[in-house]
């Protein structure tokens, strides 16, 4: 018997959406497990071992180790502790950020002093019409190590033509954290749930290329800067 063949037992009557609900995945998620079509459901053993509340020993060996508790570190006990606590998006960050870290371990210190990770949002920042930033996923992006790399918090990659000649369609951009920006600085703006790359002024949005117009800020409007933009990766 092996893990998929434990997961169908322990589901036994239940729905197997009630499964793929809980994983937030589609619905047809464990039909393409059941086919072989795929085996993403390795990546949610920690999840569906809660779901059904066995051990992963159990999902993985079909049988409990001795004492497993006893194995951990009071480290690896507190980690655990925290990662239970987790919804299912920060449990995928956190085991993103620990894949990172597990890579970065493999390689010599001498490279990786050239090196830093940056916070990456998954969705690209627009330079036009918006993007909706909120509740994307994010991972980890390795940049050289700079001045402006260690400055930053995080980066976007820009979507559209609006804001050349400085920056173009496709470029990574990097961004410290600030809750706003002087008039004149380019940041990054949520506007309406909606994420944009423009320069500030004040009472509006500017774009940087002459065939895009301003976008004017309205009392109604809900805008807030997530940080200033100081370069490119």
């Amino acid at each position: 018997m092996d893990i998929l063949d434990r997961i169908t037992m322990l589901l036994g009557n239940r729905e197997q959406k009630e499964l793929t609900n809980y994983l937030k995945l589609n619905n047809v998620a464990f039909s393409e497990w059941k086919s072989g079509k795929s085996k993403s459901y390795r990546k949610y053993l920690i999840e569906i071992a809660e779901f059904f509340d066995v051990s992963i020993d159990y999902l993985v060996y079909g049988k409990e180790k001795s004492s497993p508790a006893e194995q951990l570190t009071d480290d690896e006990q507190e980690l655990l502790t925290y990662y239970k606590e987790l919804d299912l998006m920060k449990k995928g960050q956190v085991l993103e950020r620990a894949k990172v870290l597990f890579e970065q371990s493999k390689i010599p210190l001498k490279e990786l002093e050239n090196s830093v990770f940056i916070e990456y949002y998954s969705l690209p920042v627009s330079a036009g019409t918006g993007v909706d930033l909120d509740g994307c996923e994010k991972g980890m992006l390795e940049v050289k190590k700079t001045q402006l790399t260690l400055e930053a918090n995080f980066a976007l990659r820009v979507s559209g033509n609006s804001m050349e000649p400085v920056f173009h369609d496709g470029d990574v951009v990097l961004i410290a954290s600030q809750p706003s920006v002087e008039i004149g600085e380019i940041g990054i703006f949520i506007l309406n749930g909606e994420g944009f790359i423009k320069k500030f002024g004040g009472d509006r949005l500017i774009s940087l290329n002459p065939d895009y117009d301003d976008i004017p800020l309205h009392d109604y409007d809900s805008i807030y800067c997530r940080g200033k933009v100081i370069g490119t990766v």
